[in-house]
């Protein structure tokens, strides 16, 4: 057993010190899933800030449901999915008038790339609810890989599955979701 499922024991038994050490421990690994979820866009949110944001979440529900470190990182993935949606849709509403942004913001603007970022991230987000009716599975799997940026491997892992079985799970998802997105466009 190791030592993340062992603090993860103690926790759930009400040692809140040894939650505070699970987080330490995978401190690192929540911040390259954060970079990882975030990738090369240009973000109001940075990966500081989506790693605070999933730790508040995680604190609030505790160790209760975590069973290992796969697990902790595959929930923190979904968590962080969560955030960046909740974010988006908060950037477009303020966009149309909820908020003190700029009404007119020209094609080339940062304001307009991030907005742009916002939309596709929520066409995406319906996608997934759309695919999450035909096979969870494949919801996790695009979690851990666009959400969390995970590879292969540590997706196979997070979702304790084989990898080929979660290869093909992703040629799936990701075979659905451009299906999804070509219709919606």
């Amino acid at each position: 057993m190791s030592e993340i499922t062992q603090l993860l024991d103690r926790a759930r038994c009400g040692d809140g010190d040894a939650w505070e050490d699970v987080v330490e421990l995978l401190y690192a690994d929540l911040k390259r899933l954060a970079r990882g979820a975030l990738g090369s866009s240009a973000h109001t949110l940075g990966a500081t800030g989506l790693v605070h944001e999933c730790y508040e979440r995680l604190a609030r529900s505790g160790a209760l449901g975590v069973r290992d470190r796969c697990h902790f990182l595959s929930l923190s993935s979904r968590i962080m999915r969560q955030i960046l949606i909740n974010h988006a849709r908060d950037r477009l509403a303020a966009k149309r008038g909820g908020g003190s942004l700029p009404a007119s913001a020209a094609p080339g603007d940062a304001a307009q790339n991030l907005d742009n970022e916002a939309q596709d991230l929520l066409h995406l987000d319906h996608a997934l609810r759309q695919l999450e009716a035909v096979d969870q599975r494949l919801v996790h799997v695009v979690e851990c890989r666009i959400f969390a940026g995970l590879s292969e491997e540590e997706t196979a892992q997070a979702l304790d599955l084989p990898l080929r079985t979660a290869q093909r799970l992703w040629q799936r998802a990701r075979d659905y979701l451009r299906d999804a997105l070509l219709e919606s466009a």
